[in-house]
């Protein structure tokens, strides 16, 4: 059976990612856009450089996000069927953060193939690996339920999110503070650390100045790698920012120190879907066993 795979924007695949994944659904692979508005102006994901987009942040513009649509998942299905596939699975961003979920579940349920629609419960760098999970299962011949239930296995058990905000309040006010609300009492002279559990933003420290939010980061960063490997894994970290600035002093220390610690690393710009809502500054890394 030839399976189609498609997700959305937030995983920021770089365009030889994209080629890779076309490549290995031999042609059945599809990512669906979600749209970030600035000052009431609409741009495709990606279409405004993260640099630019943190710099109108940082000055005041009024940002807000909408999700994709099920029109756009409609379309990518539409076009993955007439190249040839016979089934479809989409990954998307936790639906506690977007409605981008819901949208692929209404679109799948006009269809008359098989469509199995996963929450990934991560975005990013999380989203990126579960993409590489699915095309482990589409190789191995697995049919679309079982890599659907790899997915989430591995998205729960075996991908960490780790994450520092220059501040809470863009989280607060575009609604996705989840657990982390509970700082917002103290948040005078605190950096936030914060995590991704089940989908949900929820606190992990509190600490008083950058540095120490980088170390922390560290820390729960060998942590979590620990937690999620078992003999034989490898683990991959990946650092992101929300300018997309591989050259800052703090990604740089990032990539350094755990890469010292004897870890694969790498670097990725988070999408601007995701930099709208944590804001400009944010730093943070996402840690993977390797599928």
């Amino acid at each position: 059976m030839r399976i189609g795979l498609v997700t959305d924007s937030t995983a920021q695949l770089s365009a030889a990612e994209q080629e890779e994944l076309n490549r290995a659904t031999d042609g059945l692979f599809a990512v669906v856009p979600l749209t970030v508005l600035i000052g009431g102006v609409a741009f495709t994901d990606g279409e405004i450089a993260a640099a630019d987009l943190c710099t109108k942040m940082a000055g005041g513009a009024e940002v807000s996000t909408s999700m994709a649509t099920p029109d756009q998942f409609s379309a990518a299905f539409a076009e993955l069927r007439r190249r040839g596939a016979e089934a479809i699975i989409v990954v998307t961003m936790s639906a506690e953060l977007s409605g981008t979920r819901d949208s692929a579940v209404t679109a799948a349920e006009a269809e008359d193939i098989l469509i199995n629609v996963v929450d990934s419960r991560t975005t990013s760098a999380g989203l990126a690996g579960a993409l590489s999970v699915a095309v482990a299962g589409i190789r191995q011949g697995f049919d679309v339920e079982s890599i659907g239930g790899t997915i989430a296995d591995w998205c729960a058990g075996e991908t960490r999110t780790v994450f520092a905000p220059a501040s809470l309040e863009h989280l607060r006010r575009g609604g996705r503070i989840g657990a982390a609300a509970s700082l917002l009492g103290r948040a005078l002279q605190i950096v936030p650390v914060l995590g991704l559990n089940a989908g949900v933003v929820v606190p992990l420290a509190r600490v008083r100045t950058r540095t120490k939010a980088l170390e922390k980061i560290i820390a729960l960063s060998a942590h979590a790698a620990g937690e999620i490997s078992g003999p034989g894994d490898s683990v991959h970290i990946e650092i992101q920012q929300a300018e997309g600035e591989i050259d800052d002093a703090d990604v740089t220390m990032l990539l350094t120190r755990l890469s010292e610690l004897g870890f694969a690393t790498s670097f990725r710009t988070l999408s601007t879907i995701i930099s709208a809502h944590v804001g400009p500054g944010t730093i943070g890394v996402t840690v993977q066993t390797v599928p």
